[in-house]
């Protein structure tokens, strides 16, 4: 249980001291983990894991659609592609066909790997100051 504990501290640690765009990659890789997670419990024919897993993708690409920032046009672009990965994990959901997963799971991963590569390029970069002696 401590073990448990520690861990859920370290998660919301991390949650709390991450950047906006570190918040963004965390919310791809929970969608991209659920994703993987359903198609393992179709795979099994674990249809109640399956639904949970992918309702829990599907509220995570809802909260990718909730952040965004319209002042910027990529925002309907990404719109767009929400609406299609929401539409994609519904039909998976309804019809258990794990063949359609996988497309999903790359379009996520191309996004993810894209807004790492952003906050990397625009994480700013903090001289280390020398310490006085």
């Amino acid at each position: 249980m401590a073990t448990a504990n520690a861990y859920q501290t370290y998660k919301t640690q991390e949650v709390s001291m991450a950047s906006p765009m570190a918040l963004i990659v965390m919310l791809y890789n929970g969608c991209i983990k659920r994703l993987k997670l359903a198609r393992m419990a179709i795979e099994k024919k674990d249809f109640e894991d399956a639904n949970t897993q992918l309702k829990k993708a599907q509220d995570i690409v809802a909260e990718l659609a909730n952040s965004l920032d319209f002042n910027y046009p990529i925002a309907n672009d990404l719109m767009a592609l929400y609406e299609f990965v929401l539409r994609e994990i519904i039909q998976i959901n309804i019809t258990k066909d794990q063949d359609r997963i996988e497309p999903v799971i790359n379009m996520m991963s191309g996004l993810r790997d894209t807004w790492k590569q952003v906050e990397k390029n625009v994480r700013p970069s903090y001289p280390v100051e020398e310490s006085e002696a």
